[in-house]
């Protein structure tokens, strides 16, 4: 999981520090890792020094090169194209072959550094004020096909990400070079606008970029490590198409992608690995398979018979098989077992169920522990009742008033609806995931006095994104972008920034009280933040319930005998696989 950090801002960079603490109520900046095996002492900052962002990334002991690494999982990508990217799967993969300016750089044990990975550092606040900002590219930096990387590609691709033609990806940098939440209500994008300038940013020079902001952003240097800041070729920019051949940046490009049956990637021999502080190129091939489901990839990794005993089963350990799993003490170091920062919720749609008390109605209902005991129960997560996972800076866990209890109390929620039968439409993903847990979401609220409606869909995610969709709930989840409210609040509860697709408040709330605080809590010093982005979290619940926390994910999986290196991000919460290489 990502550290709980305390957060201080100074002159030149963020410093966070985070140690071990037995048990919290509050985050106040310590952390307790006994999910995984033990407290640890985590430690995360930004890098002030400019040799934590040279390469080449120290070796991995005992790391040898060649084989292919096998990653098998049920559902394609939502989005490769870097600038609609927002789901951890697709960003992990992504790191192995585009690069962004700065990157989160782990060892595996808790230590997480903000360093340059294009730039030649984590950033340049020019006046000290988190208003301008100024990167500096690596020398020596190629695409795929041998072009040099220059600061305008990075531009371009920052401008392709205020496009309206194209969703999904995150909106921090176009919001604060906008000054608006809806950032491209005047400059939108370089297909529609016909122009590649984008207000706020300059490019200096080949190898300089400068960021101007109305506001204070001292959270930039995090931001830019997201996808949208990943490099694009104009000339090779395909638009909606980019999304099935990005042009490689990274040690890896793509050499076959076929939609929902797999990804190969093979090395690309245009990378330095001198100007990469992070990754390695072990494996010859990583190649992803789409469509097992969970319980068919984890037996194949357990098997590990042929090419699968370089597999890792990316969906994690299912329900099914997590006791035996647990109790085979041969697997060793095959089975990886970490918290994570991802909450999942019932996500409840504002514009459709506008009555309060039918939404206190369903989160009173709710058979929460019933829905985590179909993904393993304690060994996939652990039941909550707050917006923010317990990784962020200054999260509380009040009491809500809402909270039906670990299996849901369906006669408070009968009390709430008096005698009303409300119809909900339950859109369910058509996954091994969907098909596990919209029983227990129908169940539960049947048992309360809804009438409920299940329909299963293939492309879950995009629908939920789309403002009008005719759904009343949805399970949902999130994880902050780096460890601040800044990075969940505004992001999943700021009506202002609803749009008709690509929208991250799928639950279409808005409310002008909630808006303001908003807005005053974003203004203050990054360590004076964390609890009033604390309370704002519980006025959300409190006042409004717009959606039912339900629990907040644990990372389990298996791997096969011959996989080494796999580590989980504290950023991500998942695999990533820079440091992966193949045993003999």
């Amino acid at each position: 999981m990502r550290p709980r950090l305390a957060v201080a801002a100074t002159s030149t960079a963020l410093v966070l520090a985070a140690s071990a603490l037995a048990a919290c109520t509050e985050n106040t900046g310590e952390i307790d890792d006994s999910d995984s095996g033990g407290n640890q002492q985590f430690t995360s900052s930004i890098a002030t020094d400019p040799k934590d962002s040279q390469g080449p990334a120290a070796e991995v002991p005992g790391a040898q090169s060649g084989g292919t690494l096998k990653l098998i999982t049920e559902a394609d990508f939502e989005h490769l194209d870097p600038q609609r990217t927002y789901t951890f799967n697709a960003m992990s993969i992504q790191q192995m072959f585009v690069r962004t300016l700065t990157v989160f750089k782990e060892d595996g044990k808790g230590n997480v550094l903000l360093v340059g990975d294009l730039a030649t550092d984590a950033g340049k606040d020019v006046n000290s004020d988190c208003k301008t900002w100024e990167y500096t590219l690596k020398e020596g930096l190629k695409f795929e096909d041998g072009t040099p990387i220059k600061a305008a590609d990075v531009a371009y691709g920052i401008a392709r990400s205020f496009e309206e033609t194209i969703d999904g990806g995150p909106t921090y940098l176009q919001e604060w070079l906008a000054n608006n939440p809806t950032y491209n209500a005047t400059y939108k994008g370089p297909y529609t606008s016909g122009s590649d300038t984008v207000p706020g940013l300059t490019v200096k020079d080949d190898r300089t970029l400068v960021f101007n902001f109305a506001e204070p952003h001292c959270d930039l240097p995090f931001a830019l490590s997201l996808p949208t800041s990943v490099p694009v070729p104009k000339a090779q920019d395909t638009r909606t198409e980019y999304d099935r051949r990005v042009v490689a940046s990274g040690p890896y490009k793509i050499k076959e992608y076929v939609k929902d049956t797999r990804l190969v990637l093979e090395r690309n021999p245009h990378w330095d690995p001198n100007t990469d502080p992070l990754r390695h190129a072990y494996p010859d091939t990583i190649e992803v398979e789409i469509g097992p489901d969970d319980q068919a990839a984890t037996e194949r990794a357990l098997a590990g018979q042929g090419a699968d005993a370089g597999a890792v089963a990316w969906d994690e350990v299912p329900q099914a098989l997590v006791n035996q799993v647990l109790s085979d003490s041969s697997l060793g170091d095959r089975v990886i077992r970490k918290s994570a920062p991802s909450v999942w919720y019932l996500t409840i749609n504002n514009e459709r169920i506008k009555d309060l008390k039918v939404r206190q109605a369903i989160a009173y209902a709710i058979d929460k522990q019933g829905i985590l005991a179909t993904q393993g129960g304690e060994a996939a997560g652990r039941l909550t009742h707050t917006l923010l996972a317990d990784t962020t800076i200054g999260q509380t866990n009040y009491p809500n008033p809402y909270d039906g209890g670990p299996t849901g109390n369906p006669e408070k929620a009968k009390e709430l609806l008096g005698g009303q039968k409300p119809k909900l439409v339950f859109m369910s993903r058509s996954t091994a995931f969907g098909q596990q847990t919209a029983p227990i979401v129908e169940q539960s609220l049947e048992r309360a006095g809804f009438d409920v409606t299940v329909q299963y869909v293939d492309d879950h995610n995009p629908t939920a994104r789309t403002r009008g969709n005719p759904y009343d709930i949805y399970l949902t989840n999130w994880a902050a972008d780096w460890p601040s409210a800044v990075s969940t609040i505004p992001v999943l509860w700021d009506g202002r920034k609803l749009g008709p697709q690509g929208n991250s408040n799928v639950s279409y709330f808005n409310a002008d009280d909630v808006n303001a605080e908003i807005d005053r809590v974003s203004k203050l010093p990054a360590g004076e933040a964390g609890p009033e982005w604390a309370k704002i979290d519980q006025m959300i619940m409190e006042k409004y319930c717009p959606v039912v926390p339900i629990y907040q994910d644990n990372t389990f999986l298996v791997t096969g005998p011959k996989v080494g290196g796999l580590i989980i991000s504290e950023q991500f919460g998942s695999p990533v696989f820079y440091n992966t290489y193949l045993k003999p």
